[in-house]
């Protein structure tokens, strides 16, 4: 998406009323669309970035993550797999996914 159609989505969304409008492109690492917790409520993937509601669903990129910082996710990303992963087979092996 081009930095000219992201800006021009960006004034149609607020035109239309939203807040908090987070436009494409302007963060290196773009996180937060399935947000991890606890409460499914507030949240759609468990600990083990499995959904709540869908558990053959794992989601391990930037997604998980409510915010970013200024350096690369890279290795922590890296890291959520590797631990959904091994969740992922225990669930297997005892036949609960």
């Amino acid at each position: 998406m081009s930095r000219d159609i992201a800006f021009q989505a960006a004034e149609m969304l607020a035109v239309a009323g939203m807040r908090e409008i987070a436009i494409p492109g302007r963060a290196i690492h773009e996180m937060g669309a399935a947000r991890m917790g606890r409460d499914r409520k507030t949240s759609v993937l468990n600990e083990f970035n499995q959904g709540h509601d869908l558990k053959n669903l794992f989601v391990t990129d930037g997604s998980c993550m409510t915010s970013s910082s200024c350096v690369n996710p890279s290795i922590t990303f890296m890291a959520l797999t590797a631990r959904s992963c091994d969740y992922a087979l225990s669930q297997l092996k005892r036949h609960e996914l």
